[in-house]
């Protein structure tokens, strides 16, 4: 009995609770029908925003409750879902004040908020297919378009923030075939306003959408956007969709993308910095002798409006300069760096002093350099041109190659100056050979015997002047090298040495005399002519060949002297045997014995003929003797 009251309360309890869950369902679903059927909130003339154009901003703290939607009410911004029986209560956003616009990024064909403002009602928006592929088109001022650079007058100075929040809300359950609303709030929490606003909506498969506030511009059946072109710091922007599911099975995912711009700008004032070089240089005559110094005087200038930082000055020297710290690199340059230089601050550097070592053109380049400042080369570069002219002295000695001894030889020294500057104080020095002997002491010169030296003083030798001769003459003496040595000095020139070598030889000198012995010789009667030979000279005479002419008279009997051998007729010539050499010095006699055959000629004449090695043309001599004729045929000897 017991057991069977139990089983009777629990199927009473059973039919209780299932009653109870019966009339939760259908308060439920009375519930999501009305949140579904709830109205769109109604904005006023100048709230939507289609085709590019805004919605009315409020602030976010206005934005904090939820209701139902009332003409001429703001819209509540939506901080959380209705839940299950509660219909929502959202306000309608009160009307513009006639006449307020809104700014734009870029301008449109039509703005829609203006013609709201006006009190101008918007167009439905038309359903427009993609270009391409579905995709929405590109407009003006947007993110995807070509002005999607801000005008910098829009923009303010400094870092900017810009933070925007995108919530979208939706029931949890939707009701097949049915309406129901969804908002997207879209907020900027940041600090600076949000530029070029949009709202994308994609509408999921299943999912169609009746109307919007503010009225979306639509690209196919799925694809919504709202443009907004600025949301002020602190402000959000809430969108009210009317949907309705079609199909019936599956989840649903309604995802809205916000797109916006933000941007900062800076403002820079351009500075140009320009570097000015002043070169002076000393002497200003741009000439300069050599080994002497010169100057230049660097100075540079800022004048532009803006400092010039790591300036360089750059000094270039050519070859023939040095610089007097006698330091040189490869490029024989120098380099002075400037860490600042302030507009119109004027840097003077130290005088940068070069030595002259090289004759010639020669060249200074100066240069300034910044990377601040763009190279030119008419300010910034500066080229110093210094003439270096230096004198020089040309010197010739000029004499006789080969001399005999005891004759005078002819010395000549030549100067010239072919440089370019006047050669002052020029002494010349000549050092003579022992074996010679100074003729006489030439026009302007000094001769010290114990040095044998002659020495002549120029004040000054100008370039290009007509060449100066100092002669002088020495005799000769014994066979040797006679050696002359001769040396130039002069201001700022080179030293000069020359010398000349004379040889001194030795000279045949025979001496050719012929004598008779007897002056008067009868006919049929003899006499003896003597030839003697002497070498008065320095050198042995060589190869002397000694001949003899006789008057047609006189006939040869004998021959004596000179070296072995036996004369011989040549033509009409007695030739003597050839003797290889007779010494300085040396003497030779040689000896012809002749008889008188006729009386005719009355003078008869031995003439003796000489030549050697040293003497291309003979040398003649000659003796005679008187011819009588005797009563008696006597021969008279010597």
């Amino acid at each position: 009995m017991g057991r069977r009251l139990l089983i009777v309360m629990g199927f009473a309890l059973i039919l209780v609770g299932h009653d109870a869950r019966g009339q939760d369902q259908e308060a439920a679903g009375t519930r999501a029908q009305d949140f579904a059927a709830a109205p769109l909130p109604q904005s006023a003339p100048g709230e939507g925003v289609e085709n590019g154009s805004d919605t009315k901003l409020r602030p976010a703290a206005d934005a904090a409750s939820t209701g139902s939607l009332s003409p001429g009410s703001e819209p509540a911004t939506v901080e959380s879902l209705p839940s299950a029986g509660t219909d929502p209560e959202p306000k309608q956003t009160p009307a513009s004040p006639a006449g307020k616009q809104t700014k734009r990024l870029v301008p449109r064909s039509v703005d829609t908020e203006v013609m709201q403002a006006q009190g101008v009602p918007p167009a439905p928006t038309p359903v427009t297919a993609s270009p391409a592929q579905g995709s929405p088109t590109p407009a003006e001022g947007s993110s995807d378009g070509p002005s999607f650079v801000l005008p910098s007058d829009r923009l303010p100075l400094g870092k900017q923030e810009v933070v925007l929040s995108v919530d979208v809300q939706a029931p949890a359950n939707l009701i097949f075939n049915r309406e129901a609303t969804v908002k997207i709030i879209v907020k900027n929490n940041g600090s600076t306003d949000a530029q070029g606003v949009v709202v994308r909506d994609e509408l999921p498969a299943g999912l169609t959408c009746i109307s919007s506030q503010p009225e979306a511009q639509r690209v196919g059946d799925s694809h919504l956007s709202w443009r907004i072109s600025t949301l002020p710091a602190g402000s959000e922007r809430v969108i009210w969709l009317k949907v309705k599911p079609t199909k019936t099975d599956g989840a649903l995912d309604h995802a809205a993308t916000v797109t916006f711009r933000a941007g900062s700008k800076a403002t820079s004032r351009v500075l140009q910095p320009r570097l000015k070089l002043e070169v002076v240089q000393t002497p200003t005559e741009d000439k300069v002798l050599k080994n002497k110094t010169a100057e230049f005087r660097i100075a540079v200038t800022n004048s532009g409006n803006g400092p010039a930082r790591n300036v360089t000055v750059k000094a270039k020297l050519s070859p023939g300069l040095r610089h007097d710290t006698a330091e040189r690199n490869e490029d024989n340059s120098f380099e002075l760096p400037i860490q600042e230089l302030g507009p119109g601050q004027r840097e003077d550097l130290d005088p940068l002093t070069v030595e002259a070592i090289q004759g010639g053109a020669q060249s200074c380049t100066v240069t300034a350099t910044s990377e601040d400042v763009d190279p030119d080369k008419e300010s910034a570069e500066a080229i110093r041109y210094l003439d270096v002219v230096e004198p020089k002295l040309k010197m010739t000695l000029t004499g006789p190659d080969k001399r005999y001894t005891d004759t005078v030889a002819a010395y000549a020294i030549t100067l010239e100056n072919p440089g370019t500057a006047p050669a002052r104080n020029v002494k010349v020095l000549a050092t003579l050979g022992v074996s010679g002997r100074l003729v006489a002491i030439p026009p302007g010169a000094k001769y010290d015997t114990a040095s044998r030296r002659l020495q002549w003083t120029i004040s000054q030798i100008d370039p290009g002047e007509k060449p100066r001769p100092l002669t002088f003459e020495v005799r000769m003496g014994g066979i040797s090298a006679y050696e002359i040595h001769v040396e130039s000095r002069g201001d700022n020139v080179l030293p000069l040495k020359d010398r000349k070598i004379t040889d001194v030889q030795g000279m045949p000198d025979v001496d050719l005399v012929v004598r008779e012995r007897r002056r008067v010789v009868d006919v049929d009667g003899t006499t003896t002519f003597q030839i003697r030979l002497r070498n008065y000279g320095t050198k042995e005479a060589t190869r002397l060949q000694v001949s003899a002419k006789l008057s047609n008279n006189f006939e040869v009997t004998d021959t004596a002297g000179g070296p072995e051998g036996v004369s011989y007729r040549k033509g009409d010539a007695l030739m003597f045997p050839l003797i290889d050499r007779l010494g300085p010095g040396k003497e030779m006699t040689l000896g012809i014995k002749v008889k008188v055959t006729k009386p005719q000629p009355k003078i008869g004449t031995c003439r003796v003929f000489l030549l050697h090695d040293d003497l291309t043309e003979p040398l003649e001599d000659m003796a005679g003797v008187k011819v009588t004729e005797s009563s008696r045929a006597a021969t008279t000897g010597p």
